[in-house]
């Protein structure tokens, strides 16, 4: 499977950067169609975020 780079957290809905839609499409993610593409680093914030995508991605 190809992994895509994650887009800048900062270009995201609220609804993407909180894994409930798809982090590349934005379509509307549930406990069957989501892909979990684990903790991601936020430096600037020293915390992590835990983006998730559609299949498709």
């Amino acid at each position: 499977m190809r992994r895509h780079a994650l887009p800048p957290i900062g270009t995201l809905t609220q609804r993407q950067q909180r894994g409930m839609d798809c982090v590349y499409c934005g379509i509307v993610l549930t406990a069957q169609t989501a892909v979990d593409l684990g903790p991601q680093r936020l430096r600037k914030w020293n915390t992590h975020w835990y983006p998730r995508a559609c299949r498709r991605h």
